[in-house]
């Protein structure tokens, strides 16, 4: 998730949605820049541009590197992330109606070594030519092999070819090299979530998390937190499941996620008219999300007749 660096916070497929707009054309799109060290870069230009209209919008991240902007149409995006001094990155984006579009930028210095391959892969990347961008990138890494940001792109390309051995390996590298950085571990502990591998996914996770994050501010944090509670569930440790499932609900109320994975604990408890309601809820309030469509399923099981 370069000399400079393309990363997408990776959600896992289990709880990923945020609650749904009442303006059902409109997006959100929010996320953070830092550096290869995971400190927060100020001053970074974000910009999108409206592919089928032109037009164009531009963010500003803050001292904590942080940007953020609601009301944008659910369409797809140019996007462009620029800062002197480092290598700016080119990618497209496609905002959905009614849901929040969390990205993890790290920005790389431009002058350093494997830039040049970095920008290749970069730019084959943003065309969908995922192939020559891991090609890309691995060469970068031959020139530059502890930038941490650099494992983390290759990983994203890996895993747009299905290559997910490779991109946990290439995530568990960058790990190792920023041991200290919470968003590489989320996106570590999502990866070995698409595994299986729900032991590692959670030590991944509850490394990333051991700073207690402000979740109602962090929403890599928050959807990292929900993740956690979605591996503690399938490994049986209710309790904890539970636990993260209300810091979510706590931090923001009626969280999809977290109120799908509430659903399943009631459910799983034989709290049967507790759980009907909760699903009821999920597919009332998030339509068209995959938490809705989950918790369509459980609704049609539990209203069969007996």
């Amino acid at each position: 998730m370069r000399t400079v660096v393309v990363v997408a916070m990776l959600g896992t497929a289990l709880w990923c949605a945020v609650p749904a707009a009442a303006q059902m054309e409109l997006g959100v799109i929010k996320g953070r820049a830092v550096d290869e060290a995971g400190a927060p870069i100020a001053g970074v230009t974000i910009r999108l541009v409206n592919i089928d209209r032109g037009r164009e919008v531009v963010l500003t991240t803050g001292k904590d590197g942080r940007f953020y902007r609601r009301g944008l149409q659910a369409v797809e995006y140019e996007l462009s992330v620029e800062r002197e001094g480092y290598q700016p990155i080119k990618d497209k984006v496609k905002l959905v109606a009614g849901t929040d579009r969390n990205f993890d930028f790290t920005l790389v210095k431009a002058a350093a070594a494997g830039s040049q391959q970095f920008q290749a892969g970069v730019a084959a990347f943003g065309s969908g030519d995922f192939a020559t961008a891991a090609t890309q990138f691995e060469a970068a890494i031959a020139q530059s092999p502890t930038v941490a940001a650099l494992h983390v792109n290759l990983a994203l390309a890996y895993l747009r070819l299905a290559r997910v051995t490779d991109a946990v390996a290439s995530l568990e590298k960058a790990a190792a090299l920023a041991p200290n950085d919470a968003a590489i571990h989320y996106q570590l502990g999502s990866a070995y979530v698409d595994i299986r591998a729900y032991d590692k996914a959670a030590a991944a996770l509850e490394k990333g998390l051991a700073g207690k994050p402000n979740l109602a501010a962090d929403a890599l944090a928050l959807e990292a937190t929900t993740t956690l509670g979605a591996v503690y569930f399938s490994q049986g440790k209710v309790v904890d499941a539970e636990a993260q499932f209300q810091r979510v609900l706590a931090a923001r109320p009626g969280a999809a996620g977290a109120a799908l994975g509430m659903a399943k604990i009631h459910f799983s408890k034989g709290e049967l008219e507790q759980a009907l309601a909760l699903f009821t809820k999920v597919a009332a309030e998030h339509p068209g999300t995959p938490e809705a469509t989950q918790a369509a399923a459980f609704i049609k099981e539990l209203r069969k007749p007996i």
